[in-house]
């Protein structure tokens, strides 16, 4: 069976909506933020979910809303902490073609703007949640783009030309 979907996977701030955004309009697919989904069911910011119910029932909730969707044609933008459920990126990598949007850490960290909380264990540096994600996304992408110093464009590109099937539609 042909894989219909792109999976964009990587740190907060990597770029994955951005970029997604633009490779589903350049490829004609649709376009899903899972975060923006989360945000919607659970009627509040993710930040909140952390904060108030804990990191592991946000990975539950993260992990149940993927579950659930059954997505065909689509280029999908995961939040950061995917990889930490094998059944989230196993349901994913059924119908899609994984990629890993690679960025250094320093760049992301100018990115990212002061006071955003991410999903990790109370105490975590950012550098180190950085340190233990990168193998993690690198253990279940089928393809790796490095970003670092590239356009939108260009990584859109560069996605289209990692996945054979799609090149021509591009």
């Amino acid at each position: 069976m042909k894989k219909t979907n792109i999976v964009l996977i990587g740190m907060p701030s990597s770029g994955k909506s951005t970029v997604g955004a633009r490779l589903a309009k350049e490829l004609g697919l649709e376009f899903i933020d899972t975060d923006s989904v989360i945000r919607q069911r659970e009627n509040r910011e993710l930040k909140e979910i952390v904060n108030i119910d804990g990191l592991q029932k946000f990975l539950e909730i993260q992990e149940k809303t993927i579950l659930e969707l059954n997505l065909t044609r689509h280029v999908i933008a995961t939040g950061g902490g995917v990889i930490y459920g094998a059944a989230s990126m196993e349901h994913l990598k059924m119908n899609g073609i994984v990629i890993y949007l690679e960025t250094d850490f320093e760049v992301i960290e100018q990115r990212i703007a002061a006071g955003r909380r991410f999903a990790r264990n109370q105490g975590q540096s950012f550098f180190d949640l950085y340190n233990e994600r990168v193998p993690l996304y690198k253990k279940y992408a089928d393809a790796i783009v490095q970003c670092t110093g590239k356009s939108v464009e260009a990584i859109s590109c560069e996605i289209i030309g990692k996945i054979p099937e799609w090149k021509s539609k591009s």
